[in-house]
């Protein structure tokens, strides 16, 4: 049996997540020694696959970032590795701080740092992107809450409020999480602004754009692609936009690649990166919505169809020939149960106030997720690695029993309250 990279070992991060658990699996097939970083508490999915050789768990990465850095530091020094893969923008944003340490001890999957920015900070990726002709939504930046306050009222609504950076961690203390929301009137656009305690230049004002979802993803080198595959979505798990719960491959069209290269070109990327894109339908061109500089959450569809991003970004990483094929199948579905299963839940607590884009009925929704079996493989459920999907399904549902039974208490206790009175 050909194993390219035996004899190798490899530190995964965010074992939580389903590309932590595709890329235990992939690597693990190819050879390696994979060990990967789980947070203490918390449900992991590649800690509970046998693809796992070893378990490392640190305290949260978000809560206890100094903690889990600590221990990030202290794993690497103890054990040599030949890469490092961060998973999530949380333990980007840690080793941001800590690569002129890091590097030298381990090869670490992540581009160079005045490449990385560009998909980190989303408004440099809007100015890279329309200096390369690529179709982005309109954009507004405020430096202060003043101007925020007297331009609300002449922007067009539904808009989008991103924040520049999805993580921040400022060395000490509890990182800093974006949130996505939406705005649907100038007073309502003042008060995300008022309430999220941060500069008002960091966060990004978008137009509403509606489409399809599709992702480019690619294995790049100096700016020019080595592998690409493409799917788009079909289903989310939240009905107002979000990951892909459900999700198709594509073939490669040149109306969303040519944006996508030029994106990533100009950048100057090396390793995997996803250009996220909202397309109206041909023949008008897509609209760039963001830059994944990392492995994504659908990546087991574009394994399942015939593209191994992990093996051939860490063959890339270590300098070694790339085991590339002839292309991809198209068609393939790979469905994640936990995202249909949250779907479902946001379907049933009704339309969200002021949104006014498509949202499935309850009925509809039901009968969508149950198709036919056949039609699609499990992102995470593998017959010869079962127990990371069916115990992250039993956590899906034990978080779900807890938030519901919380609500209970919450509207007794104010009925209570309510009676008192």
């Amino acid at each position: 049996m050909n194993l390219p990279l035996a004899g190798r070992r490899a530190l995964v991060t965010d074992a939580h997540t389903t590309g932590s658990l595709a890329v235990a699996r992939s690597l693990s097939a190819a050879g390696m020694e994979v060990t990967v970083v789980r947070e203490a508490g918390r449900f992991s999915l590649a800690a509970a696959s046998r693809h796992a050789d070893r378990v490392v768990t640190l305290p949260s990465v978000e809560r206890q970032a100094s903690l889990h850095l600590e221990g990030l530091l202290k794993e690497i020094r103890a054990r040599a590795y030949d890469v490092l893969i961060p998973m999530t923008d949380s333990t980007i944003a840690l080793l941001r701080r800590e690569r002129q340490s890091v590097e030298p001890m381990v090869r670490v999957a992540l581009p160079p740092e005045d490449v990385l920015v560009g998909a980190q900070d989303k408004r440099v990726t809007v100015e890279r992107a329309r200096a390369s002709g690529v179709r982005v939504p309109e954009t507004r930046l405020f430096a202060s809450m003043e101007e925020m306050r007297a331009s609300a009222d002449g922007l067009q609504y539904p808009c989008v409020v991103k924040p520049r950076f999805s993580r921040q961690w400022d060395g000490s203390g509890p990182m800093t999480r974006g949130t996505v929301r939406y705005a649907y009137s100038g007073m309502e656009l003042r008060r995300i602004f008022e309430s999220s305690n941060q500069d008002p230049a960091s966060l990004l004002v978008q137009e509403f754009v509606a489409g399809v979802g599709i992702g480019l993803f690619a294995l790049m080198e100096n700016g020019s692609p080595r592998a690409l595959f493409a799917h788009r979505r079909l289903r989310e798990a939240n009905p107002t936009g979000g990951r892909a719960s459900l999700a198709e491959s594509m073939p490669l069209e040149e109306r969303v690649v040519a944006p996508a290269m030029r994106l990533l070109g100009a950048l100057g990327w090396t390793g995997v990166a996803m250009v996220e894109f909202k397309d109206p339908g041909a023949p008008q061109a897509p609209v760039a919505m963001e830059v994944n500089g990392r492995f994504w959450g659908s990546l087991p569809l574009a394994i399942a169809a015939g593209v191994d991003f992990p093996l051939l970004a860490v063959q890339q990483l270590l300098g070694l020939p790339l085991s590339l094929g002839q292309g991809y199948r198209t068609g393939v579905k790979c469905r994640h149960l936990q995202g249909d299963l949250s779907y479902l839940v946001a379907t049933f607590k009704g339309r969200p106030r002021g949104w006014s884009g498509p949202f499935p009925g309850r009925l509809e929704a039901l009968a969508s997720v149950t198709p036919l079996p056949g039609r699609w493989r499990p992102f995470n459920l593998r017959l010869s690695d079962p127990v990371p999907a069916l115990g992250e399904a039993a956590d899906f549902l034990r978080q779900t029993a807890r938030s519901v039974a919380r609500r209970v208490e919450s509207r007794a206790a104010g009925r209570g309250a309510a009676q008192e009175r």
